[in-house]
């Protein structure tokens, strides 16, 4: 027998329906949380509940969505600063299209924030989202354990109280600095494992810690935490985006780390922010990174190599690099005439000099024993350093690169692979001078430096 429903009925059977299940809401708009920036919900949905919630999410926080069982083609990941990533559980597990999808994409260092829907308990969820991002930095999620049958309006409650702890956790972190503080805190402690601490997100500020003490980021310096309240009254960190020769590196990474460096660390924002008082104070952190503060203690850190036949005094831990370095170059030379007649070039060798940079209130990095100068023969029309050019009575800008005693472009590599910048690349040209900075090397290019890092 056939089952008939008077046309009366319909109304309120569909007026049933949507009280039961909400209606789908339509996809968020374009104003994206102030907390998250602009954000994109990327969800695999099972189920229709997973589907209103992914969309509640994007609604809650002002994001667009992105559907992986959909056919739209994924937008362009650098648009967008944080991810809300989830789907629905199949057995208490991430389903395999959203595992599938985690282990095929790089989030570019955006912020990932996991999501799930699920009827049942479930287990180290978080831990097994975390092992799966590539590329991104992550922020804890969590469930939805919900049931089959739930309000629409149910649903955006339950997103709202979601949503409180990782947004509450973004605006820590903008407190602490946003975003640049956490990059700087990774940044130096990827570049100084020897002496830093990993970077740690600890009672609202970033952090690392170097000889038992923690250090914080603050409005361009790094500062121990009692003096973190008034930095100001420190001169910034020496940090700016040094430049490699051509800038065209055939690994694909390059092109990306660039774009990624341009949006998340912007010279121009970063050292726009910085106008140092010219009464600061110098900022005790290299100092206390190159255990330097007091030529006593300077001292004490040296030790003697032998660099390419000359007798070299060197901060202790850029011998390790050094010492590459000159394996690389020595090999080289064995077929390169030019880097044999460089070598036989050179006139001097020499690095710790306690003293500051020429002109200038800032030590030297010569001080700490972490910078060397390889300086060549005098050659006729030919020249080295801005201030003696100066010093002739040339205008030392307008000397060209081919005027100037430079190493072999090789040599140059070599130090630059080990964590040291080339004085030669800078506008102020000092084409003797190599300077250990790794972080500038990986600030500059988004790569690690050779095997320093």
């Amino acid at each position: 027998m056939r089952l008939k429903i008077p046309l009366f009925w319909l109304p309120c059977f569909f007026a049933l329906l949507l009280t039961r299940c909400g209606p789908i809401p339509r996809e968020a708009g374009t104003s994206p949380d102030p907390r998250t920036g602009p954000n994109l919900v990327i969800f695999f949905a099972e189920n229709g509940v997973t589907r209103r919630t992914a969309r509640a999410i994007a609604r809650t926080t002002g994001g667009d969505l992105f559907d992986i069982g959909g056919k739209k083609p994924l937008p362009n990941l650098l648009g967008y600063d944080t991810f809300f990533v989830g789907g629905s559980l199949t057995e208490g597990r991430i389903a395999a299209p959203l595992a599938d999808f985690l282990a095929r994409t790089d989030f570019i260092d955006g912020r990932v924030i996991p999501f799930w829907t699920s009827w049942e308990e479930t287990g180290d969820l978080n831990g097994e989202f975390e092992a799966l991002i590539r590329g991104g930095r992550f922020l804890r999620g969590g469930g939805f354990r919900l049931e089959k049958w739930v309000r629409a309006r149910e649903i955006n409650e339950k997103v709202e109280g979601w949503a409180a702890a990782p947004l509450a956790e973004l605006e820590l972190r903008q407190a602490a600095g946003g975003d640049l503080a956490e990059d700087m805190a990774k940044l130096f402690s990827a570049a100084y494992p020897e002496r830093l601490g990993p970077a740690v997100f600890e009672d609202g500020d970033w952090t690392v810690e170097m000889d038992g003490k923690r250090w914080l980021f603050a409005q361009g310096r790094f500062l121990p935490q009692e003096d973190a309240a008034r930095p100001e009254e420190f001169r910034p960190l020496y940090l700016y985006r040094y430049a490699l020769e051509g800038r065209d590196d055939p690994n694909p990474w390059q092109s990306l780390a660039n774009q990624i460096l341009s949006r998340r660390l912007s010279p121009g924002s970063y050292r726009g922010r910085l106008s140092p008082n010219p009464g600061a104070r110098r900022s005790p952190f290299y100092e206390t990174l190159w255990q330097a503060r007091s030529r006593e203690e300077a001292f004490s850190q040296q030790q003697r190599i032998t660099f390419l036949g000359w007798s070299v005094r060197i901060h202790r831990n850029i011998a390790a690099p050094l010492n590459r370095a000159e394996a690389r170059i020595a090999a080289l030379a064995e077929k390169d005439p030019e880097i044999q007649g460089w070598i036989k070039s050179l006139h001097s060798i020499t690095a710790w000099n306690w003293r500051n940079i020429a002109g200038s209130e800032n030590r030297s990095f010569h001080a700490y024993g972490a910078a060397v100068d390889l300086l060549m023969k005098a050659q006729p029309g030919m020249e080295t350093y801005w201030q003696w050019t100066a010093a002739k009575g040339i205008d030392w800008r307008t000397v060209p690169p081919e005027k100037r005693q430079s190493p072999p472009a090789a040599v140059i590599r070599i130090f630059e692979e080990q964590g040291f910048i080339w004085g030669g690349r800078w506008p102020w040209y000092d084409t003797m001078h190599f300077e250990y900075h790794p972080e500038l090397l990986i600030f500059g290019t988004g790569r690690g430096t050779g095997d320093s890092v």
